[in-house]
C-alpha cells in the first residue's frame, strides 16, 4: 500500500513540474516580440499552430539568407566606379617643380647662425670655414627664432636665378620669370614652371603644342653643392 502511494506522489510531482515548465514557456510565447511565437501559443488547433509554426520556420529562413547574403557581399569587398575620359587638345603643359636637396645656401647664412648659437652660449665660435653635427642640431631653432622676430629667410634660400644657367621649352628660351617660387620647410625655396595661380585665368600657361613642339622642357642646373650646410641636407 505504501509503495502505491509513493509513486501516486512521485506521478504527481511530476506533473505539476510539467505545468509549471509549460507554464513558463507559454508565458514566454504570448509575451515575445518575436513574430510568429505567440501566434503558436496562442494556437486552439494544430492547424493554427502548424500554419504559425511554417511561417515562422520560413520567414526565418528568408532573414538568415539574406543575412549571409549581406555578410558575403562585404566580406567580397565589391566596387565601383566611373571613368570618363574626356578628349581634350591641346592640353596644357604640366607644371614642374624644382628644389635643391640643401635648404640652406651655408655662405648666405653660417654668419647669422653664428651669432645666434653664441648669443645663447651654445657655441664659443666665429670660424664660417667648418661646421659641426653638433651645430647641426641647433639649426631648426634659429630658424623659428628668426621667423617668431619676423625676420627674413629669404637671403638664405638659393635664389632661382644663381641655379638657372639655361632653359629652353619647345626650342624657344625661358628664363627666371616663367617660374613662380613658394616656401616649404623641407627643401626652403622651390620654384615651379608652368604654375596656374589660384587668381589666374589660366592665359599665361604653356600648351605642350607650342611653337610646334611636343611640350619639351630643358634646364641646366648650378645646384651649388659646395654650398651645401653639413649634416642639413635631404640629398645629393
Amino acid at each position: 500500500m505504501s509503495t502505491i502511494i509513493t509513486n501516486d506522489k512521485i506521478a504527481v510531482k511530476d506533473e505539476r513540474k510539467w505545468h509549471r515548465r509549460h507554464s513558463i514557456i507559454r508565458e514566454f510565447s504570448l509575451n515575445t516580440s518575436t513574430h510568429g511565437i505567440p501566434g503558436i501559443a496562442r494556437g486552439t488547433s494544430i492547424q493554427n499552430r502548424v500554419f504559425w509554426s511554417v511561417s515562422l520556420i520560413g520567414f526565418t529562413a528568408i532573414m538568415i539568407y539574406f543575412i549571409v547574403k549581406a555578410i558575403l557581399a562585404y566580406f567580397g569587398y565589391p566596387t565601383q566606379f566611373n571613368l570618363d575620359i574626356v578628349s581634350e587638345w591641346p592640353q596644357y603643359f604640366p607644371a614642374v617643380t624644382i628644389c635643391n636637396s640643401s635648404p640652406l645656401r651655408f655662405d648666405k647664412f653660417i654668419e647669422s647662425f653664428l651669432n645666434y648659437t653664441n648669443s645663447l652660449n651654445l657655441t664659443n665660435s666665429n670660424d664660417t670655414s667648418t661646421f659641426s653635427p653638433l651645430q647641426a642640431t641647433y639649426i631648426p631653432d634659429f630658424l623659428i627664432d628668426k621667423v617668431n622676430k619676423n625676420e627674413s629667410l629669404e637671403s638664405m634660400f638659393y635664389s632661382l636665378s644663381s641655379m638657372l644657367y639655361k632653359c629652353t621649352y619647345n626650342g624657344l628660351p625661358c628664363s627666371a620669370a616663367d617660374f613662380i617660387s613658394f616656401t616649404t620647410a623641407y627643401y626652403g625655396r622651390c620654384y615651379t614652371f608652368n604654375a596656374k595661380m589660384i587668381n589666374s585665368n589660366g592665359n599665361s600657361l604653356h600648351y605642350g603644342n607650342e611653337n610646334g613642339g611636343n611640350g619639351i622642357l630643358e634646364l641646366e642646373l648650378y645646384v651649388h653643392n659646395h654650398q651645401y650646410v653639413p649634416c642639413f641636407t635631404t640629398g645629393t
